[in-house]
């Protein structure tokens, strides 16, 4: 709700597959992605996405920096290290940051 009351446009899932099933490749231009979701996880659906596309920035939000270094490398180091958004993250900081990732996407497009 914060991100779409500043303007940008939405999709939310709390089921990892069905995001999986509707991903439309070339139609994103973000993905936030928290790593601990039922079915698959976030860096197993991050590999999914990037199986349909290259080229979406993905962005992974999460508690803490160690907890995602250890489980990325331990169960998806072929990942390498992907930018994250630590939790917890308040509204205008959120907002700020998604302007700053779209805006850096958009000119090195």
């Amino acid at each position: 709700m914060v991100l779409e009351d500043a303007g940008y446009e939405c999709i939310t899932y709390t089921d990892s597959v069905k995001a999986l099933q509707d991903f439309k490749p070339g139609f994103y231009d973000l993905i936030l992605l928290d790593i601990k979701i039922p079915v698959l996880n976030g860096f197993e659906l991050c590999k999914k996405i990037r199986e349909l596309e290259r080229t979406v920035h993905i962005i992974f939000i999460t508690a803490s920096e160690a907890y995602y270094e250890k489980f990325r490398g331990q169960h998806f180091p072929e990942l390498g290290k992907i930018n994250y958004i630590q939790k917890p993250v308040g509204n205008d900081e959120l907002v700020r940051l998604v302007d700053v990732i779209i805006a850096n996407s958009i000119t090195m497009d």
